[in-house]
């Protein structure tokens, strides 16, 4: 007589085939390599900023005067070229100009910590919220980064390079338009609102904040998860993963559903149970 096994084993095989084969589509689809492309706007004082050309001037001028002494001014011959052509440019053309220079760009933590910073410049405090979840499996698309910079001048113009990065390695998403630091001021934060349209897979991610003068486009201070754990671990996933997720939940309860299992495996165990009492 046939065991009465077999039939059973390769309908228990077949039931579970269709859920093999959505799980691995999915874990293709996490593990896949998008563009990077992000949305962001910026805020200050409780208001969308928008910086005008008479007020960058003012704090540049502002600026010249209080930080005479600057170790800035040091580094000013060296800088020549880059600094006069993007002084003679205006907002928008200087914001497109690193927007170029910076996209694409990534760096190891490594690369970040070996750069020679000045004591006159020093990011004291950072925040981070996560915003938007659309698929509610605990990984955000949106999430704000609000940080603190201060100066030893009295006003200082600068700007500032968001990083998302994972396992050391830093990919630059926002490049921030010029903003001016009054002192210690603690009233004076800049914040960046970001949406993460592709590029992203789920997982945790540490954010790295880079100030440059604005003047001479020099480095003067970063501050990264390694400071400040606010900018590290931050479950993320950019807006196509999420809509894949959501999907794939749809094909699993039409399809796949433990309801379909459970019929299958009841409707074998009877054919096996017939079989045995007819011989």
């Amino acid at each position: 007589m046939k065991s009465p096994i077999q039939p059973l084993a390769k309908l228990c095989l077949l039931a579970l085939l269709p859920c093999s084969l959505i799980n691995t589509s999915y874990a293709e689809q996490t593990l896949s390599s998008d563009p990077v492309s992000v949305e962001s706007t910026e805020y200050r004082y409780g208001a969308i900023y928008s910086p005008t050309e008479a007020s960058t001037q003012a704090a540049i001028d502002a600026t010249a005067k209080t930080a005479t002494t600057s170790a800035i001014n040091d580094t000013k011959n060296n800088n020549v070229t880059k600094a006069d052509t993007l002084g003679v440019a205006s907002l928008a053309e200087k914001k497109a100009k690193r927007e170029s220079l910076f996209s694409s760009t990534s760096k190891s933590y490594a690369e970040a910590q070996s750069t020679v910073l000045l004591s006159d410049y020093w990011i004291y405090d950072s925040w981070v919220s996560l915003d938007t979840d659309i698929d509610y499996d605990g990984y955000y698309s949106e999430f704000t980064v609000e940080f603190d910079a201060d100066t030893a001048y009295d006003s200082a113009l600068v700007y500032g390079v968001i990083y998302l990065g994972r396992n050391d390695r830093y990919e630059a998403i926002h490049v921030t338009s010029e903003f001016v630091l009054y002192g210690e001021d603690s009233s004076d934060a800049f914040v960046v609102e970001s949406r993460l349209l592709s590029g992203f897979p789920a997982a945790d991610y540490d954010v790295l904040i880079e100030l440059y003068d604005a003047y001479s486009e020099q480095l003067v201070a970063f501050s990264d998860g390694y400071d400040d754990a606010d900018l590290a671990y931050l479950s993320l996933e950019s807006d196509n993963h999420e809509y894949i997720y959501e999907d794939t939940v749809i094909v699993v309860e039409e399809h796949g559903g433990s309801t379909t299992i459970f019929s299958l495996l009841f409707i074998a165990f009877t054919l096996v149970v017939r079989r045995v009492i007819r011989h």
